[in-house]
């Protein structure tokens, strides 16, 4: 059983000098621990002890590359794998530098560790010392680590570490159960906005008090973010969410199992009533907005192809009729939109699979202004644009985060943290993929994410 003294305790895993992860703490007043992973299979173990223990709140890891190589060892396969388990289950991050994950080290990051230029003989020293893994210990360890859904964060210097680290700090107190950055011009982006305030009274009538929603807006986008509720975990939130979801399908299609299920969350019988009877009536008005959204997106996306139309030539394949069916046929329907998806931006969608003979070139051209328009990238630059569609073809369950996360980055008013947060889990994205895209592209939009901001 857990000692409730320790409750609150965070785990900070390796090295942490030079951050102020430990100041931050002690500033708050939060209990910590500190273990190292460059140590012996025994003490892995009292690592694994103290993550079982239940005493654990959450963990930071900082991960070096002796560390990687101990993954990969023999000696340490079954410890290691108990003890990234356990961290997996729990609130955590962890961070890696640049050059551990890359297996290089500059002189550049030499010469700042012994504070002046450097010599051969320093230069050997420190990469005896500090060598980082091979690739194939790297491989290793980074196919364990994502086995159990743990994601390394690059930092550079000890000031983006600091930053990431605090605002995960920051996120754990609070009890961060959701987040989502949706950009203005995004398709429904009002109507999810109606949307989150239904989930949130839906979350405290049904007893869920502790919840909080809170966030900010800014020109360019809005963050939703929903906090508090000691008995849940981030996780717990997604299925809230989709029970909320198949709520509103009964309140429009069987009014009283809709009641039944509020009764069963201890609501009275009479303000269950009233209450599926008004969410009803929103359901019903937001599918009337979202129908409305959409005749009036469609119609600005129409009237903004015609000179593209003009453009290509196409006026005597692309008529006024066939330009309108492209665009009915690629812009999600509002008819029985689902909650999940309307937060994401892709709420319903296009009409059956259609043949259309015209010229491709104009296809494409329509294709990608409509995508533009619903997903609120019209203003992004080409290589947000390249990184967002490499992280369609990539990004599997992570697709929505990703997305959000260059919406922020290139949101100018978004919180500093947030912004360095997105652009280092952006970062990460492109080490996971460098291998299954083309290594140009991946390597330029490592340079764009370079340039965003400086720490």
């Amino acid at each position: 059983m857990a000692n409730s003294a320790e409750l609150q305790s965070f785990l900070l895993i390796g090295d942490q000098r030079g951050d102020t992860v430990t100041g931050k703490l002690k500033a708050l007043g939060i209990p910590y621990k500190i273990k190292l992973l460059e140590s012996s299979v025994d003490n892995w173990g009292s690592i694994r002890d103290m993550l079982e223990s239940g005493n654990v709140r959450a963990v930071i890891a900082r991960l070096s590359g002796n560390a990687f190589r101990r993954m990969s060892k023999p000696e340490y396969s079954v410890i290691s794998e108990a003890v990234f388990s356990q961290i997996g289950r729990l609130p955590h991050v962890a961070f890696a530098h640049e050059e551990t994950l890359s297996g290089e080290v500059s002189t550049q990051t030499i010469s700042r560790f012994f504070g002046r230029p450097v010599s051969a003989e320093d230069e050997d020293l420190y990469r005896t010392i500090y060598a980082p893994p091979t690739k194939e210990e790297l491989d290793a360890g980074k196919e364990r680590l994502a086995r159990h859904h743990i994601s390394v964060i690059p930092y550079t210097t000890n000031a983006e570490l600091s930053l990431l680290a605090s605002r995960f700090i920051d996120d754990a107190e609070k009890n961060l159960l959701f987040r989502l950055y949706v950009p203005s011009g995004r398709l429904y982006a009002a109507e999810a906005e109606k949307l989150m305030s239904l989930f949130h009274e839906w979350l405290q009538r049904g007893g869920r008090s502790g919840i909080r929603r809170d966030g900010y807006k800014t020109a360019a986008g809005q963050v939703y973010e929903f906090l508090g509720g000691e008995k849940l975990q981030a996780g717990d939130l997604a299925r809230e969410f989709s029970d909320f979801s198949n709520f509103l399908d009964l309140c429009i299609d069987d009014p009283s199992t809709a009641e039944a299920a509020l009764c069963r969350m201890g609501i009275e019988r009479r303000a269950s009533h009233e209450m599926v009877a008004r969410y009803s009536r929103e359901v019903r008005r937001l599918q009337l907005d979202l129908k409305h959204e959409r005749e009036s997106r469609m119609l600005n996306i129409i009237h903004s192809l015609e000179s593209e139309v003009l453009e290509l030539n196409a006026t005597d394949q692309a008529k006024s009729e066939t330009v309108e069916a492209l665009v009915d046929h690629l812009v999600p329907q509002a008819r029985n939109f689902q909650a999940g998806a309307l937060l994401s931006g892709m709420a319903g969608s296009g009409s059956p699979s259609m043949v259309i003979n015209v010229n491709p070139q104009f296809i494409h051209a329509v294709e990608s202004t409509v995508l533009q328009n619903i997903q609120g990238t019209v203003n992004l630059g080409p290589e947000a644009k390249q990184l967002i569609e490499l992280i369609r073809q990539h990004g599997s369950g992570d697709i929505g985060d990703l997305e959000s996360a260059v919406h922020e980055l290139e949101d100018p008013d978004a919180r500093p943290a947030d912004r360095l947060t997105a652009r280092q889990r952006l970062k990460a994205f492109l080490g996971k993929v460098g291998m299954a895209a083309e290594s140009a592209a991946v390597s330029a939009l490592q340079k764009y994410l370079e340039s965003k901001m400086a720490i």
